[in-house]
């Protein structure tokens, strides 16, 4: 196979990114055992614990039930076992967990207090959305973070399976530090009201069309896996489900109509999905080096005013696109192993600096009524 010499196929980086949030709740905890691990990893028992608690150098515990620090401790230890270390999943390959810290804060109530890199503040949910939106925050200081710790060939990096692929390590033995960079700018994040969803879910979960998507998804991991790679090998391992998929398409309905109102161009802003059990939110923040970033622009549109004019606006414009009924119509149906429905450049793709997972993942007909046998998020 003859490859051109600079051709941006070559090679994919592969990178994590976390904002810079205040601990909260359990993720708080989970960093103090971590720090103080060298001596919780002795506590065995509740009277071993109450004992370390008296030292000063256990003062900073004090604020949790000795039951929620055994069950911490428990959990840090299960995760050293498998070799995770804390935060990690069930494999040492695995990415750390970043978006539960951000989930928690974004969602603690009341909001942390301000600090240079994070503040946050509540405007309300606009009565037209209440019966769609449980919360709107309006992040007025962000810091992101970027850390490129590896890169791949030919076959760009799975955001939540780093086994897929063949990664190339940053250097031959275990780097002690890795290139990284910081961006500061502003953010609109929108948590989804839970009933709604869980309904709609429980709805289109043995439809056909997610089936296909399905399908797809299995297709798409056989056809990239590498052979090279000697591991147990699951088709549907990190399927994200129809609660992504619709949360995803949402964002991107709304990262274009943003473009439009505010003036950022749309690869200034980037996205992060919060989906799963019980979570059900979007953040969209500019991330940018420069001024573009926090002049303030994004955070205006999460007043109830603006907000409700670009939910409407986004609904309207998800309805036709220049490509229908060609659009309309697709579904990744085999041999196809692409990972969108009902999306294309006209009506849902952004920039590949915007996008989190590579414009995959999109399908109108989960947030939009264009499919008379597929119920829509959305009337």
């Amino acid at each position: 196979m003859t490859i051109v010499v600079g051709a941006s196929n070559t090679w994919f980086a592969q990178t994590l990114s976390a904002l810079a949030v205040p601990p909260t709740g359990a993720s708080e905890l989970a960093t103090k055992v971590a720090q103080l691990w060298e001596h919780l990893q002795y506590v065995t028992s509740d009277a071993v614990l109450t004992a370390f608690l008296q030292l000063p150098n256990f003062s900073a515990l004090s604020k949790w039930s000795p039951l929620e620090i055994l069950e911490a401790i428990d959990r840090h230890r299960k995760q050293a076992e498998v070799g995770g270390g804390a935060g990690s999943g069930a494999s040492s390959q695995d990415y750390p967990d970043l978006l539960t810290p951000e989930w928690e804060i974004f969602t603690a109530r009341p909001a942390p207090d301000p600090t240079d890199d994070f503040t946050l503040r509540r405007p309300g949910v606009p009565r037209p959305l209440a019966s769609f939106l449980a919360d709107v925050v309006q992040a007025e200081r962000l810091r992101e973070v970027r850390a490129l710790t590896g890169f791949t060939r030919l076959d760009a990096p799975d955001p939540e399976d780093p086994d897929l692929v063949v990664r190339a390590p940053l250097s031959r033995g275990k780097p002690e530090w890795v290139p990284a960079s910081e961006v500061r700018g502003e953010g609109i994040f929108l948590r989804l009201a839970e009933p709604l969803l869980a309904k709609w879910e429980s709805q289109v979960a043995a439809s056909p069309v997610v089936g296909e998507h399905r399908n797809a998804f299995a297709r798409f991991r056989n056809n990239r896996y590498s052979d090279r790679i000697k591991a147990d090998f699951d088709p549907m391992y990190g399927w994200p489900g129809v609660r992504y998929i619709a949360l995803h398409t949402l964002s991107h309905l709304l990262i274009r109509t943003i473009a439009l109102e505010c003036g950022y161009s749309s690869a200034s802003l980037s996205e992060r999905i919060y989906a799963g059990q019980d979570r059900a939110g979007i953040l969209i923040y500019t991330a940018v080096p420069d001024a573009e970033g926090t002049l303030g622009g994004l955070v205006s549109l999460a007043e109830p005013e603006p907000l409700t004019r670009i939910m409407d606006r986004a609904r309207r414009d998800a309805l036709r696109c220049s490509s229908d009924p060609l659009c309309a119509e697709r579904l990744p149906a085999k041999p196809a192993d692409f990972l969108h429905g009902a999306a294309c450049h006209a009506c849902l793709f952004v920039s590949e600096t915007t996008c989190e997972r590579g414009n995959r993942f999109l399908d109108r007909r989960f947030v939009v009524s264009i499919d008379p046998k597929f119920p829509a998020l959305l009337l």
